[in-house]
């Protein structure tokens, strides 16, 4: 079995990070307190504030002191969840299982020898998915988690072999600190002179369990190359959440589709991560000075792209305007699989059910979610009613054939559609001895040279909306076959389509 752990050091700090929505904000020494005002601690420091002369511990009135430009921010809970999730969609976009804990995912990579020529290969492959999910990891590769783990800690990509001997000897040379010693354990050892892995890995074993308990003997197995510590898979999560927050509220749209976008796009990453697109969207904007309002955001079928579910955003704030500024926003995504669907043989190509989920979704954002479907029939006697339905991204299957078709004399196969108006255009209608004799309308006036008919239909009226019609099939003189009816209550005409 072959382990890879994927750590992201830091994550507090990288959960800041990947929230800043301008990618030249990130060179800006940036540090990370425990709290507001100036007597607050600094946790954590970019390599910017580093080098500049900030340090772990310094109070942010010291720190500012120093570095005059330090931008000192704070670490919500809810962004380091968002960037502990996004550490699990970066292995389940490489395996289906994963084991995740604080600021590190585990997941095998035993079957990816076929898409990547080597582990280190695979291991680059792993930094840079993270890094268009906005983590900086470092990548180890070992036969066991507990080994993989210590391999984070020795370097940005460590390869350990898979026997015991070979990853002792990779592992010798380096600081007794990468197996993360609890501090007791680490003052013991330095007490007894250990400062590498290969000084701990030649003393006894029993020895060194006898002294040092269970937890001695832990490390000592790792030193020596080996672990028992077993995988243990886990569910991913049902949704994928992103929120933000601002310093003050944001009253126009354009200020809140700047953020909104920022949020949008990393959830999207993150869906593409486990090769899902987003199915609903709920937004949860936290107002000024207090109060929340929820948005519902419906889609007919699922997207990935970012500027339809803003357009869909859009709409909604149109329709249901806020009465007062936003400080801060979650955006919450519900996944779905899109599914390929495999065309017929024998007919022509069909728009990929991607696409075609697309194109749905943008009119929807142009028209409304209620006026994009697909059509379909009314249980009803009036033949102009439809309804619509929530459209299909994937094709229904062809229902079977029943009967023969009708056929010519050449034995080729006759199909007769009417098209139809919608609504039915007024015409006036000359009435001779069998019938309708000719009509005229705004864009229509000819001659009728045969008329069939008349179909009288008629009901509805126990529902207090009754109708009387009589329809006619005619052949007009400009060589069309149009279909008319006359209200029997009101006594109009009109046109109904024409055959095709």
């Amino acid at each position: 079995m072959r382990v890879a752990c994927a750590h992201a050091p830091q994550i507090a700090l990288q959960s800041v990070l990947r929230g800043l929505v301008d990618p030249h904000e990130h060179a800006a020494p940036i540090a990370l307190a425990a709290g507001p005002g100036g007597r607050a601690l600094l946790l954590a420091v970019t390599r910017t504030a580093r080098l500049a002369g900030a340090c772990l511990g310094m109070t942010v009135t010291q720190a500012r002191a120093i570095v005059p430009s330090l931008r000192v921010m704070q670490a919500r809970q809810a962004d380091v969840d968002a960037a502990q999730a996004a550490l699990q969609d970066l292995g389940l976009s490489f395996a289906p299982r994963i084991e995740a804990e604080s600021g590190r995912v585990f997941f095998q990579v035993g079957d990816l020898g076929s898409l990547y020529p080597n582990e280190q290969a695979m291991s680059q492959a792993i930094q840079a998915r993270a890094t268009q999910l906005g983590l900086a990891v470092r990548v180890a590769i070992a036969s066991s988690k507990g080994l993989a783990r210590v391999g984070t800690r020795a370097g940005a990509i460590v390869i350990l072999p898979g026997t015991a001997g070979a990853a002792k000897a990779k592992l010798e040379g380096l600081p007794i600190t990468v197996l993360d010693l609890d501090e007791e354990t680490h003052q013991t050892l330095q007490h007894w002179g250990i400062k590498t892995v290969g000084d701990l890995a030649s003393l006894p074993r029993p020895e060194v369990t006898l002294r040092l308990g269970a937890k001695g003997a832990h490390f000592h197995r790792l030193a020596n190359g080996m672990d028992a510590e077993p995988f243990l898979p886990q569910p991913p999560a049902d949704a994928i959440e992103e929120g933000t927050a601002v310093d003050y509220p944001i009253e126009s749209w354009e200020p809140l589709s700047f953020l909104l976008r920022g949020l949008l796009d990393r959830t999207l990453q993150r869906l593409a991560c486990r090769s899902l697109a987003c199915a609903g969207l709920t937004l949860r904007l936290e107002l000024d000075p207090r109060g929340f309002d929820l948005r519902e955001i419906a889609l007919p079928s699922p997207t990935r792209e970012a500027s339809i579910l803003l357009q869909l955003v859009h709409l909604d704030l149109e329709r249901h305007p806020l009465d007062t500024g936003v400080v801060g926003m979650t955006v919450l995504i519900r996944p779905a699989r899109i599914r390929s669907t495999q065309l017929d043989l024998y007919r022509p190509n069909g728009p990929a059910p991607e696409r075609l989920a697309t194109t749905i979704a943008r009119l929807s954002a142009l028209v409304g979610p209620e006026h994009v479907g697909a059509p379909r029939v009314v249980d009803s006697w009036k033949e102009e009613l439809m309804a619509i339905e929530p459209p299909m991204v994937e094709p229904a299957p062809r229902p079977a054939t029943r009967g023969k078709p009708l056929a010519d004399n050449l034995g080729q196969q006759v199909t007769l559609a009417i098209r139809r108006f919608r609504p039915p255009r007024d015409v006036e209608v000359l009435i001779g001895p069998t019938g309708p004799a000719a009509l005229r309308g705004k864009e229509t006036t000819a001659r009728i040279l045969v008329a069939a008919g008349p179909y009288r239909m008629s009901g509805e009226w126990w529902a207090g909306g009754g109708f009387c019609r009589e329809y006619w099939d005619v052949h007009a003189s400009d060589g069309a076959l149009y279909r008319i009816h006359q209200d029997r209550e009101t006594s109009r005409w009109y046109l109904d389509g024409y055959y095709d």
